[in-house]
């Protein structure tokens, strides 16, 4: 009898795998082969879902996108406008190793932008997605001639923090990457709560 497969979590597998492989391995690891190796099946695991490597990226995108949705719609439930902006930036952080093994896979996706049009689509839309959320927390707190400026200096201070606490994890554990969010918040004239201790 064939075993049940659940496809959201499939998906969701093949996806952490393949940022898994891209962090360790960069877009050119990145083979739905070896993927399937990390996935411990046969080719037809990841077939069965994406036909080519195009496919996949664009599909763990989706994947990717639609759990960030998720996730931050529960950590921001009951939270005011000012409670959200700071959820949402400490989320953006590598805060813990999981979070940190995923910006190194999206910071070694960065450096193979050129022969790669899949890997650029990714990426570009990566990064329209938190910028619009930046925006969209951002829009309530701030008057709309600072709007740009302020999405552009919190992207600056959270890339900033994240290649930092990439490249040098024990230099820059919890407390200095809230440091400055905080100091960065301040400067803004958004500062009011924190949310981790």
């Amino acid at each position: 009898m064939p075993r049940v497969v659940d496809r959201e979590e499939r998906q969701l597998r093949i996806a952490e795998a393949t940022l898994r492989l891209l962090g360790d391995n960069g877009p050119g690891g990145l083979t739905l082969r070896r993927l399937a190796e990390e996935l411990g099946g046969s080719i037809t695991l990841i077939t069965h879902f994406y036909r080519n490597r195009d496919e996949l990226l664009e599909g763990v995108l989706t994947t990717v996108l639609a759990g960030y949705e998720a996730e931050l719609e529960r950590l921001e439930r009951g939270a005011d406008a000012h409670g959200r902006l700071r959820i949402l930036l400490e989320w953006l952080l590598p805060l813990d190793e999981p979070s940190r093994l995923q910006e190194k896979g999206r910071i070694v996706m960065l450096g193979h932008l050129g022969p790669d049009p899949a890997v650029r689509r990714f990426v570009d839309a990566m990064e329209e997605r938190m910028t619009g959320l930046l925006r969209r927390h951002l829009e309530p707190l701030t008057p709309a001639p600072d709007l740009a400026g302020a999405v552009d200096a919190l992207r600056v201070v959270t890339n900033g923090v994240i290649l930092s606490a990439v490249e040098h994890p024990g230099e820059w554990p919890v407390g200095r990457q809230l440091k400055v969010l905080d100091s960065a918040l301040g400067a803004l004239g958004l500062a009011r709560v924190a949310v981790r201790g």
